[in-house]
This record gives structure tokens, sequence and C-alpha cells, in this order.
């Protein structure tokens, strides 16, 4: 099609042309019809760089206007009638219309990606429209729910005015009067309420909780226990207590560490890590959802670990009195704690404890509470007072 429409050229692999049947707009929100788009809203590049055109990401402020940051340069500013088709997030191209005020000005010609599928917010129904405002105020808003849409799937005509509920977009608009439009896809619940929000900020930052299958199969094909031949050529630490020492509230355990006097008045320390990567390896599926992911996610009512649990929650965790594949630096320090010589060392470990910070600051009488002490502190305490 390669059709401009608003100042942008793009053309979207999935595009079909205007449809019909649209549900009404709610009121006073203009309802013009946009391009449909495929499921990873994909967009082609349709023709070469001009010259005066730089390519970033948008970002969009909630009182209309836009920022591209352009690798290379300063960031463009685009007035809200410039932004053309663009949306929060979407890779664009700008083209430079001059220096203003507020620096370098531009325009949206061309949207080379979309940023975001979903759009997560507050279903409203009245009669027979039904739109959401979305969460986020940089999100062009409302998303129109048009009648064939939302009568169709297993969440349609589902929910009720007022409800936090998950829409995907199914079509973006052409210029910065459009709407967009989407189908809904879930009902979350009443705002508000914790795991509600928790599934909101899943959904916003598009956070899968479940794994790929077959990165849990690779997980779980280590079994519960670490496998015997993976100790083949490691070091032994196992006679190193090793605690792990956490805030009280840590939902992960995977760093230990224990220091000793030596003959010469210094210290030897020792600071391990759960070996991740022994595990984890190039080309695993594995792999390639960590890089997906990135981190883990702690959020109040839960966590969405970046590996499987059988990794997460068993084998790379450094749980008390069971064995586990380390990384450690091994430290000789000085007495006034300058290093002297260290090395890194391939191990395995078994820690004797789990501890907080607070249970350690008590049993070194750092603070006075009630409870009574932990009792692996207790039992640590002559080489925790190194």
């Amino acid at each position: 099609e390669g059709r401009r429409a608003g100042g942008g050229r793009a053309r979207e692999r999935a595009g079909e042309g205007r449809r019909a049947g649209a549900r009404a707009a709610p009121p006073g929100v203009q309802a013009r019809p946009a391009r449909e788009t495929g499921a990873q809203a994909a967009i082609e590049r349709v023709r070469e760089r001009r010259p005066g055109e730089k390519e970033g990401i948008l970002t969009v402020n909630a009182r209309g206007f836009g920022f591209v940051s352009a690798e290379g340069g300063d960031d463009v500013y685009i007035p809200g009638e410039a932004l053309g088709a663009g949306l929060h997030g979407d890779r664009v191209v700008v083209k430079i219309v001059g220096r203003s005020a507020r620096g370098v000005e531009g325009r949206i010609v061309e949207v080379v990606s979309r940023g975001m599928t979903r759009v997560v917010g507050t279903l409203r129904r009245r009669g027979k429209s039904a739109w959401l405002e979305p969460d986020d105020t940089r999100v062009r808003g409302p998303v129109v729910l048009t009648s064939d849409r939302d009568t169709a799937g297993a969440e349609g005509n589902s929910g009720t005015d007022g409800q936090a509920a998950v829409v995907r977009i199914t079509r973006f608009p052409e210029n910065p009067n459009e709407n967009v439009e989407g189908v809904l896809e879930a009902v979350l619940g009443t705002p508000g309420e914790l795991s509600v929000e928790a599934a909101k900020i899943l959904a916003m930052a598009q956070i899968r909780e479940l794994h790929e299958p077959a990165a849990v199969a690779e997980a779980e094909s280590y079994g519960a226990d670490v496998p015997e031949d993976m100790l083949a050529g490691r070091e032994d630490l196992t006679g190193f207590p090793l605690p792990t020492i956490d805030p009280k509230d840590a939902r992960d355990h995977d760093d230990a560490v224990w220091v000793e006097r030596t003959p010469n008045g210094g210290y030897r320390a020792i600071v391990a890590i759960a070996d991740v990567s022994s595990y984890v390896r190039p080309g695993m599926v594995l792999d390639e959802e960590a890089k997906l992911r990135g981190c883990s996610v702690y959020l109040p009512d839960r966590a969405v670990p970046m590996l499987p649990r059988a990794l997460s929650s068993n084998l790379c965790s450094l749980l008390p009195d069971v064995l586990r594949l380390c990384l450690a630096v091994d430290a000789t320090l000085s007495a006034s704690g300058e290093v002297e010589s260290f090395r890194v060392v391939r191990g395995y470990m078994k820690s004797q404890a789990k501890l907080a910070y607070e249970d350690v600051a008590q049993v070194l009488g750092f603070i006075e509470v009630e409870t009574p002490p932990h009792p692996e502190a207790v039992r640590l305490l002559p080489g925790l007072e190194v």
C-alpha cells in the first residue's frame, strides 16, 4: 500500500483496507477506521532513509507531545500534531523540521515497528458502546472495542463497567485523530485489589508468568538434586559454612559468604554465587527465554522468576544443607582489608544456614529485639564475629 496518511508513511503486513460495522465510539470521541494489524504489529520499511531523518523510540508525554530518542544525537521534540501514526513505545522515523525552544523539532514520517500490542486499563460500557481507558496516560486512548470483535471469543461481552481489563490492539491509527481499536483479552477484576494490580503490572510490562514448556522441560531434566557427573573437575567447598544472608522477605538465595582469620592476622574471604551457567547454556531454550526476560520480577503477592522454578527455586538456590554448584572468589586480605590475592573457583558447596540481616545484627549486638536469636546465627557466631 505505502499510502501516506497524516504525515505517516508505513505499510503493515496485515493491512486490509477499511473496516465496516465498527461499534460506536464513546461519547465525544472521534471514531475513524484504522488499518488492521497482525499479531506482532509488524510494519515494513518502505524506502531508504532520506537526509534529515532519524530513527528512534518514541516516548509520549501525557500532555500530548513526545520525544524521539535517536542514536548519535539529541532527542527530537515531536509536537502533538506531528505524531502521525506513532504511539508511545513505537520505533519510528522522524524528519527534522527545525529548532524550537524545546530543542530539535521534528515530525514522524514512518512507523518502523510497534512498541506494544496490549493495553491495560479500565473497561467502560455505555449502551452498545465499549472501550478501554488506558492506565498509562502516555498511551493514546480510549481503545475502542468494536461490535464484531467484542461479541467474539471467550471474553466477548464479558466484564462490567469499571473493571480492570487487558485489550489486545487489532488496529492502529494512521493519524493523531484516530482511535486505537482492540479486542478484550482478559478481565482482571476490581481495580485496587492487590492481585488485580499485580496482574495489571505484569500485563503492562508484557511479562508472562508461565515459562515456555520446552524451557521447563530442560530445567526439570536435571532432576531434583545436582547430577553426580556435574561435580567432576570442581573444587570442594563444603568445608566452609557459607551462610546466605539476605533481607527477611528475600525470595531467592543465590549468594553466600564466609570470612576467617589467617595466621598472619589477615583474612580469607570466600564469596560464592549459584552457578547458573552450568545449567543454562548457549543454544538452549532456557538461555533464549532468559535473554528475553532479562531478570526476575518481584511483586507484593508473587515472584516471576527469570528461570523455571526447577532452577530458580531449587538447583540454583543455595538452600541450607544441600549440595549446590557455585562460582566463588577466594580472596586473601591484609589486616587492613587490602586485597592481596584472589582466585576464581568453579566449585560445589553446602550452605549451613539461611540467615537474615537482622539475625546477624542481633547476635553481633548491633540491634536489640525481643525475639530469641536465630539458633543458626548463634552457632555460627564465632565466625560471624570475624
